[in-house]
């Protein structure tokens, strides 16, 4: 099945929020699972029935539709205002059992994840209202130097040597550690050359100032929570951090000039056409296209045609990718039908699944 409906697609668009409103529903109802059922069951499982999104990108949309797409991002920011706060009045004022408490953590760690998704979208936006508002986005998960990292993370979109894409046989768990050290290293750069452009001091150093943010709601945690509340959000922080860095390892794997040069036309990195994880993270999955065109919104995007694909979107592919030799196996065997079969390509792109872990095993099986 496939969605090519352009209306019901920007009507979709208002999914972004169900992550957050299922989060507090869960609490309030006694069950904290729910946005973790949602993300990791739901929006799998019905992949098989909802399918593709082929619709029309919004290339023509008048300036009424325009300015309702551009608020969905600002409303997603509104509302993860309202539930931070909430959460830490929930935590200071309910006791729970254990796994109620693991429920929370995990559901939280997914929303602040999508954050980093929708503060993407809102960095690369021409209006500066909505970068400022991306950056905090970022840091109140604890990412203040996302903005200025992102930079050179384009920069380097295909590079063998130095790049973004992950080399075939290392390990997510590897990846993340050694890019998230190495994006601090990317950013202060890129500031110290702005600082010593402008005759400033490191105190004017944005991702430094972005920091007072998330020792505040850290401050906080810790004075209405206690020291667990602290630790809940520390691990909420490291989270984030890993969430960033693995969504950049799915999206850029074993892709670059020298080993790939045929991706240079897709933008070196991995598609996935779910119509609804495109409704939920505001087509962040169409990645390749948005290295392309990297000041489209994300209502004027689609994927090609004919694009490498994932072989199951983003929640199935994270856990496929936390077992390193079945990930590699499967992702190889991917990259190498797109880049041997020229003329099955575009069928390709409808043959990505996120049901059940038999399909991966019958994947593997065909190896």
């Amino acid at each position: 099945m496939v969605i090519n409906s352009t209306a019901l697609k920007n009507a979709g668009y208002l999914l972004v929020l169900l992550p957050q409103i299922l989060y507090v529903i869960g609490i309030l109802a006694g069950f904290p699972w729910l946005a973790v059922l949602f993300f990791f069951g739901v929006v799998p499982f019905l992949r098989k029935y909802v399918g593709n999104d082929t619709s029309l990108p919004n290339l023509k949309a008048s300036p009424l539709l325009c300015l309702y797409l551009r608020s969905i991002p600002r409303l997603y920011f509104v509302t993860w205002a309202i539930v931070l706060p909430w959460t830490i009045w929930v935590l200071a004022t309910q006791e729970f059992a254990l796994v109620d408490y693991l429920g929370i953590g995990l559901s939280l760690w997914i929303i602040g994840s999508l954050n980093t998704a929708i503060a993407h979208e809102m960095i690369h936006s021409n209006s500066r209202i909505d970068r400022f508002l991306g950056s905090i986005l970022d840091a109140s998960v604890g990412y203040c130097h996302f903005p200025e990292e992102h930079l050179s993370h384009h920069e380097r979109t295909g590079h063998h040597h130095g790049g973004d894409a992950a080399k075939p046989g290392t390990s997510i768990y590897r990846y993340a550690f050694s890019r998230y050290i190495a994006s601090f290293s990317a950013a202060w750069e890129f500031e110290a050359s702005r600082l010593k452009r402008l005759g400033l001091s490191w105190w004017f150093s944005r991702p430094v100032r972005r920091a007072a943010l998330p020792i505040s709601i850290a401050g906080a945690f810790l004075f209405y929570v206690g020291w667990t509340g602290l630790l809940f959000y520390i691990l909420q922080i490291l989270g984030a951090a890993f969430s960033v860095q693995a969504i950049t390892y799915l999206q850029h794997w074993g892709l670059s000039q020298r080993e790939t040069p045929d991706l240079a036309d897709f933008g070196f990195a991995w598609e996935d056409g779910c119509w609804m994880q495109a409704c939920v993270t505001l087509n962040h999955a169409y990645h390749g296209q948005h290295h392309l065109n990297l000041r489209l919104p994300y209502y004027r995007l689609s994927m090609a045609k004919d694009a490498l694909t994932l072989p199951a979107s983003y929640p199935v592919m994270f856990v496929v990718a936390l077992v390193p030799p079945l990930f590699t196996r499967i992702m190889a065997k991917r990259l190498q039908r797109w880049l041997n079969d020229v003329d099955s390509r575009e069928d390709l792109v409808y043959q990505s699944e996120c049901v059940s872990a038999a399909r991966i095993a019958r994947m593997v099986k065909r190896m």
